[in-house]
């Protein structure tokens, strides 16, 4: 929570200066008095870089609903016509183009581009008296800008590439670029930069220690190493990127041995992992919120449905979100003889819970959906069972809860390092110290055979990151989409094979070759007629 307590001034100051950007695609305004004065010192050039870090508070809502919706985590029903973006993206509507979630998730993903672009611009103008503090906080500004050119390309493919501000003129000219080069002409060199000028602790513009959440060299050699291992994946099939992922992993696990960080050490630490006190102690990189309207984290409160009192006070969005059976299956598939779940995961990562309906008040005290995720709402029964302080208080909708959402953890990188080395000694170490903590026995022999031991790996990370937006790059990256339409067809029949909701069967077949990238939002196809194709599945 803390980094936000400072970017909330640095971006308020800033407002005005990003206001007057296009919707389309970020362009300079076509008044840039206020920028060309403003950014003339080093504290005006971090403030600037805190303008970029506010661009990620709603990048946790894109990851939910346009990643783990989409996967075969997830279950929302039947799609009964009714209007919520979150039920078209689950069920694969044909005409997702029009959503606002779509075009919302472009326009904020460009919005990072377009202030990291600025701040580019200006930097070298800036003198700084502190060496290096300089080439830090431009490393920093190229990792948010990979960062964001990175869930593009995954979510739409084919994209704008832009690389310094633009004018509306020189922006309405700018044609798509194909995946790979967005690859290696922004991601890649962003990454090299930043991992050659950031360190283990940023500091700021005066060489002091940071608050926690900006951007650190294991931040930058982790999704470095998560964007080589996306390229040897599906679509691009670059091979020759598995090496160079191996080796960032390996430098980003030595550090976390060696220095003790970013692990919990066992099953009742785990849990606290999801606690909002815990700023940056257990992920590499996070989003981080605080307790106040609209820098809360904007999925807590659509994540759940409509809960008693006895979790929070705070009405909440009410959505059906629940877990999907494959899921609740394999987090509970291991059992003590009392019938207990012996993965600690899974109660901490969704409520089985059902409520009586005890009186006829407006009291909601049932709940009868599917089993729903728990994960990141940071409720009163949690914090109260882990020995924390009621902050329910401070929650007064649910624009307000402050549980920080990870973008890169040490588990992530453990179980990406294990799918390339294979089942070597130390890859069959990052699944078992995983297993263990988790409260389950260690890979059997039978296990440690490299099929086996892949399918393995692909359980554990399925587990270990439920609802934290990567079980479905993991699908596209294995070109597994079959698994959503086995999701599908699994509620479409009974247990002879029949088909009972004919609906739902045809969910399966909107999952086509194709659908692994969303389309391009129809307000951009629209603001110059040509210059956009739409993705092959959308047309």
């Amino acid at each position: 929570m803390e980094l936000y307590k400072y970017i909330l001034g640095g971006a308020l100051c800033l407002g005005s200066l990003f206001s007057s950007c296009s919707d389309w695609l970020e362009v300079e305004p076509v008044d840039t008095r206020t920028t060309n004065y403003y950014y003339k010192t080093p504290k005006e050039m971090e403030q600037a870089l805190m303008g970029i870090y506010n661009g990620l508070l709603p990048v946790s809502e894109y990851s939910l609903l346009m990643s783990e919706l989409r996967s075969d985590n997830v279950w929302c029903g039947e799609y009964t016509g009714a209007q919520r973006d979150y039920l078209a993206i689950s069920t694969y509507d044909p005409n997702l183009a029009i959503t606002s979630t779509i075009s919302g998730a472009w326009e904020e993903l460009y919005r990072i581009v377009y202030r990291t672009n600025v701040f580019l611009s200006k930097v070298d103008g800036v003198t700084f008296i502190i060496e290096g503090t300089k080439e830090q906080m431009i490393g920093e500004a190229r990792f948010l800008r990979a960062l964001a050119y990175f869930d593009l390309v995954r979510y739409f493919g084919r994209i704008p590439l832009t690389l310094s501000p633009l004018t509306i003129t020189e922006a309405m000219s700018v044609p798509q670029s194909e995946a790979h080069e967005i690859y290696e002409k922004a991601i890649i060199p962003d990454l090299e930069y930043a991992i050659t000028s950031l360190n283990d602790a940023p500091t700021d513009y005066l060489g002091k220690a940071t608050s926690t959440g900006r951007a650190t060299l294991q931040a930058a050699q982790s999704l470095l190493g998560k964007v080589y291992l996306t390229m040897a994946g599906y679509p691009l099939y670059d091979e020759s990127k598995k090496e160079l992922a191996k080796d960032l992993f390996e430098k980003v696990i030595d550090y976390a041995d060696a220095k003790k960080k970013f692990w919990a050490k066992n099953a009742d630490e785990w849990k606290r992992i999801w606690i909002s006190d815990n700023d940056n102690k257990y992920h590499i990189f996070e989003i981080q919120y605080i307790a106040a309207k609209d820098y809360g984290n904007p999925m807590a409160g659509i994540c759940t449905p409509k809960l008693p009192s006895q979790y929070t006070a705070v009405q909440l969005a009410g959505w059906s979100m629940g877990c999907a059976d494959g899921l609740k299956e394999l987090l509970g598939e291991e059992k003590d003889a009392e019938g207990h779940y012996l993965d600690v995961r899974c109660l901490a990562t969704i409520d089985t819970t059902k409520f009586v309906n005890k009186d006829n008040s407006n009291q909601i005290t049932r709940y009868s959906g599917d089993d729903f995720f728990i994960k990141f709402m940071e409720h009163k029964i949690k914090r109260q069972e882990l020995g924390y302080s009621d902050i329910d208080g401070q929650i007064i909708d649910r624009t307000y809860f402050p549980i920080n959402y990870p973008l890169i953890r040490l588990e992530d990188v453990m179980l990406m390092y294990a799918e390339i080395v294979g089942p070597t000694d130390r890859g069959i170490d990052m699944v078992d110290r995983i297993r263990t903590r988790a409260g389950l026995s260690e890979l059997s022999d039978a296990e440690k055979v490299p099929d086996k031991f892949q399918k393995c790996i692909e359980k554990e990370r399925r587990k270990e990151l439920a609802f934290e937006g990567i079980r479905w790059h993991d699908l596209v990256r294995h070109n597994n989409l079959q698994a959503v339409k086995d999701k599908f067809m699994h509620y479409a029949t009974d247990s002879e094979g029949n088909i009972t909701r004919p609906l739902v069967a045809q969910y399966a077949d909107r999952v086509k070759e194709g659908t692994y990238l969303y389309p391009i939002p129809d307000t951009q196809m629209k603001v110059k007629e040509g210059l956009y194709e739409q993705n092959e599945a959308y047309k």
